[in-house]
């Protein structure tokens, strides 16, 4: 079986590094979906729903030299990552890969997210949220669903939370901000689905929302 592909994405601002594959978001990822590779350091994540391995993250980037690390070089298992030019490389020789390319610095999907994340307005950052999206950064559809709220533009919220939902089921905010733009749409008993979602992540383990308020403001189910 070939190695598996991943994406590579340097966040500068939040120290950083991850490598996963293409349609997976590790974003409220359980606790018990990540192994450490390096305590405190590197670590595998595998995919709540099935268990395969889904790609890795390095955290505190800066400096980190994989050189000093033997065991991110034994580590099973193997990917490929075609932004490096690699097709079968250890986490290890990922990591000396990605600092030999580009240091700390930042990918263009990190750069465009944190730009979106300082935008002066609303409409701003919907520009800057779409080229981070361009750029194949997936997370930006939870963004752009949420700052499409913001703005009253709920059929757009709408369909970037839908996908957000697909594409990380196991984060609670994504199905809470789903939910909204379902309500504002008329869809209460899609709304009360996903609100019910978030609370069931929530009381799983998952981060805490808003979901119990949420459910109350919808008010009672309609017959």
């Amino acid at each position: 079986m070939p190695p598996t592909t991943l994406t590579l994405s340097i966040d500068a601002s939040w120290d950083w590094l991850t490598c996963t594959e293409f349609g997976f978001v590790d974003d409220g990822v359980p606790v018990e979906c990540w192994r450490e590779i390096v305590e405190d350091r590197v670590a595998l994540v595998t995919h709540p729903h099935t268990g395969a391995v889904a790609g890795f993250a390095v955290v505190r980037w800066e400096g980190f030299d994989a050189a000093d690390h033997d065991a991110l070089f034994t580590a099973k298992p193997r990917f490929g990552v075609p932004q490096l030019g690699l097709t079968d490389a250890s986490v290890g020789e990922v990591c000396l890969a990605a600092k030999a390319w580009l240091g700390d610095e930042p990918t263009l999907n990190r750069a465009y997210f944190h730009m979106a994340m300082t935008a002066p307005t609303p409409a701003k950052a919907i520009e800057t949220w779409l080229l981070c999206l361009e750029a194949g950064d997936l997370q930006a559809h939870y963004s752009l669903g949420y700052t499409y709220c913001e703005l009253g533009d709920f059929k757009q919220a709408y369909r970037h939370l839908r996908a957000y939902t697909e594409i990380a089921p196991w984060n609670g905010w994504g199905w809470c901000w789903f939910g909204q733009a379902c309500a504002a749409l008329g869809e209460r008993a899609d709304a009360r689905a996903a609100f019910t979602m978030a609370l069931e992540i929530e009381q799983a383990g998952g981060h805490e929302t808003d979901a119990d308020e949420q459910l109350e403001e919808l008010g009672p189910r309609v017959a």
